[in-house]
């Protein structure tokens, strides 16, 4: 049985938008897809032009009604534009959680800061200014650049990563409170953006096609970046003053 996901739906629906869906035979739709249709008032038919045996779902709001003053539900926010989803919605659950991840990072550079690590908040800054173009990127459907850092492209990252004892001398560590403050949130952090790439996961990923690999692709890097500024910090690379 082929299935069909949100994001087959989301594509037609951009180039062509529809009021009803014939569900092909032998077909099915994946739970957020039925969510898609519903949210959008979709008709979905079978083959037979019968109504889909499926679970009744309530009817949402596609949008603001611009014309006769209805409020937008508590429930539901705005996808793009005046479109209306669920807050439920992956998407807006990994806009929630790049936006966390955000907060943390700016608690992190006035750490850093206030023990004297410069470079160390410079460099977390640039981590900010780029989880802020990620965010603006998936908002408006635009491409995201590849990271980089330090001219480092998104292998030598990982390369990095992978082999502190060739770039930094010291064995791999799991981090310990004997190694500070600082380390302790940096790893909290890692940690963090490890959960916002499982959140992206689930947006941008469903049955083996990818909305936003460039996207998945950045924060792939993302954990792996911060575990070099731990090493970094660890190793004395980062020095304060």
């Amino acid at each position: 049985m082929r299935v069909i996901t949100e994001i087959e739906l989301r594509d037609e629906y951009k180039k062509a938008p529809f009021t009803s869906f014939k569900l092909p035979e032998g077909c099915r739709l994946t739970p957020s897809a039925a969510q898609f249709l519903s949210e959008r008032k979709i008709e979905v038919t079978t083959g037979q032009q019968a109504s889909m045996n499926k679970k009744p779902v309530k009817e949402k709001s596609t949008g603001v009604n611009k014309g006769n003053g209805n409020e937008k539900p508590e429930y539901m926010t705005h996808l793009r534009g005046t479109e209306l989803i669920s807050k439920a919605h992956p998407v807006i659950r990994f806009r929630g959680k790049l936006d966390t991840f955000e907060a943390l990072l700016l608690s992190a550079i006035i750490e850093a800061e206030g023990a004297g690590y410069q470079e160390l908040a410079r460099d977390l800054q640039d981590l900010l200014d780029y989880s802020r173009q990620m965010m603006r990127a998936e908002v408006k459907e635009e491409p995201l650049a590849q990271i980089k850092f330090r001219g480092w492209s998104p292998q030598e990252i990982r390369e990095r990563s992978h082999y502190v004892k060739k770039y930094y001398d010291i064995n791999h560590f799991t981090p310990q409170a004997g190694h500070g403050r600082l380390v302790v949130q940096l790893n909290y952090l890692r940690t963090q953006a490890r959960e916002l790439e499982l959140t992206a996961i689930d947006a941008f990923y469903s049955d083996a096609q990818v909305d936003r690999e460039d996207i998945l692709q950045a924060l792939n890097r993302f954990s792996s970046l911060i575990y070099i500024f731990m090493a970094q910090l660890l190793s004395g690379h980062y020095k304060i003053g």
